[in-house]
């Protein structure tokens, strides 16, 4: 039991490197927007996937770097979302505005 957490540590770290390099991958070759879901939680959990690796094998400058990018991708995953309730209120209020205008 006690080579079992060191070993799915290790897995995670690799599987955050992973997704950092596939966000990364993704935006450079134009196949996401820097602000959509999918780049963001890739590097969103990529980054909290090393956070943990480098926390647990004292890489403190790299725990540092991730801590950035988790902040920020929560930073833009909240203006996102706030940018889509935006737009849904503005289209809801354009529907109800068009049925009112048939009445």
């Amino acid at each position: 039991m006690n080579d079992v957490l060191p070993t799915l540590i290790s897995i995670g770290g690799w599987i955050g490197a992973a997704e950092l390099l596939l966000a990364y991958a993704l935006i450079s070759k134009g196949r996401v927007a820097g602000d959509s879901l999918r780049y963001q939680a890739l590097n969103l959990t990529g980054s909290v996937l090393l956070v943990i690796n480098c926390g647990y094998t004292g890489a403190w400058p790299s725990v540092i770097a991730n801590t950035f990018y988790v902040i920020v991708g929560i930073n833009i995953l909240m203006t996102v979302k706030r940018a889509y309730i935006a737009q849904l209120a503005h289209n809801q209020r354009d529907t109800l505005e068009s049925r009112l205008r048939r009445h």
